[in-house]
């Protein structure tokens, strides 16, 4: 590959071409989509190349990369009209799955001079793949439909909760990280494994992008999670339960009352996704009051970076909220330390989840956090094993 080539020949100096862009279309279902989506692709890369000093490169048939001279002065205006001109090809081509798309996947920068490893590391996984041809990615996708629903439900019950609980239930630590501190596990994360379901259910469905029906599906899945939580979490040990606020007025939610002990119950804490929280208020306010009766916690879960202090966390009676790391951190968080110090003085635990390397626990630190989530975590904590 001609451009991990060139990455590895500036291995041990300064880099020509100071950042890495990579762009990724591989988490849409660009198998369906005509010859129109590549042409609008290329004319972006072009314009790319005649506005600044950049060469583009082809990784597979969904991603693309960029090595370009980026300065403070124009870091800003390439980034912008980057994600303008690719968000308005999803929009044209994929509109169904414009709201789910995840701007840190679509569009990644990495600074080649303090990164350039990570970025050789990142792209090895293309070495062996044709130019041109797709990653993992199935010939054809189908969408998401009610049987589909119906099919996990089905599921559930002919597995039974244990097997369930075996086969689709995963679970992932928060760690307490102090600065020169080795990790110390705090608590569980328990969850459904979406990638698994996607491998053995839903081998041709696209998922996401599927509007209210995808909800439902969360939502069938939150109460197969809560009948097999015993089986997943037998002793009921601290843990994190990860929920639709429409789940807490089911069937499912009412049985699960009835399995937990009430003195186990304040070792559980509910987290419930911001936007959820702010879709369903009223509903919310009805749930935090079953949940906190019975000294259960709450948590709010998906806060990205650029939301920080947008929403009054202290006025959600929350304990404990998650900051999603993702590409740009780096640069948002700093911006928002005085909203990040207003939760904390309030009471609120903060946790930096979906942490993939250092740079983000050296951030955490420098803004008091010590709780942390992400596969970076898993990474130290299986080291210290």
């Amino acid at each position: 590959m001609q451009l991990l080539a060139q990455l590895r020949a500036w291995s041990g100096r300064q880099p020509e071409f100071p950042s890495l862009i990579l762009i990724s279309l591989s988490a849409l279902p660009t198998a369906n989509a005509g010859p129109d989506l590549w042409s609008g692709l290329s004319h972006v890369l072009s314009v790319v190349r005649s506005r600044y000093p950049a060469r583009t490169y082809d990784l597979s048939s969904a991603d693309r990369a960029i090595l370009v001279k980026m300065s403070d002065y124009n870091e800003v205006r390439i980034i912008s009209d980057l994600k303008l001109e690719l968000l308005r090809l999803i929009q044209q081509h994929f509109p169904d799955h414009f709201g789910m798309v995840d701007q840190s996947r679509l569009l990644r920068i990495i600074d080649l001079r303090m990164k350039l490893p990570n970025a050789i590391a990142f792209l090895e996984r293309y070495e062996n793949i044709p130019s041109g041809q797709p990653i993992e990615q199935p010939t054809k996708l189908r969408a998401l439909n009610i049987n589909d629903i119906r099919t996990v439900d089905d599921l559930g019950r002919k597995l039974g909760k244990q097997a369930f609980a075996r086969a689709f239930i995963r679970s992932q630590k928060v760690a307490q990280i102090a600065p020169g501190q080795a990790p110390a596990p705090v608590m569980d994360e328990y969850f459904v494994s979406m990638d698994m379901l996607k491998r053995h259910v839903f081998k041709d469905v696209e998922l996401r992008g599927s509007g209210n029906l995808f909800n439902q599906l969360t939502i069938v899945l939150d109460q197969i999670l809560l009948g097999a939580f015993k089986e997943a979490n037998p002793d009921c040990a601290r843990c994190s339960i990860n929920l639709n606020v429409e789940s807490v007025f089911t069937r499912g939610f009412e049985e699960f009352l009835g399995t937990i002990d009430e003195s186990m119950f304040p070792n559980i804490m509910f987290e419930f996704r911001q936007g959820n929280i702010l879709q369903q208020f009223d509903e919310f306010e009805v749930a935090c009051n079953v949940i906190n009766s019975r000294r259960g916690a709450i948590a709010v879960d998906a806060i990205f970076p650029e939301t920080v202090g947008i929403v009054n966390l202290d006025r959600l009676n929350a304990g404990l909220a998650k900051i999603f790391w993702r590409q740009g951190a780096e640069t948002a968080l700093p911006r928002y330390a005085d909203n990040i110090r207003y939760m904390q003085d309030a009471g609120i635990t903060l946790v930096l989840a979906r942490l993939d390397d250092e740079t983000g626990l050296e951030l955490g630190h420098s803004l008091g956090i010590t709780l942390f989530q992400g596969f970076y975590v898993d990474r130290l904590l299986g080291a210290g094993r």
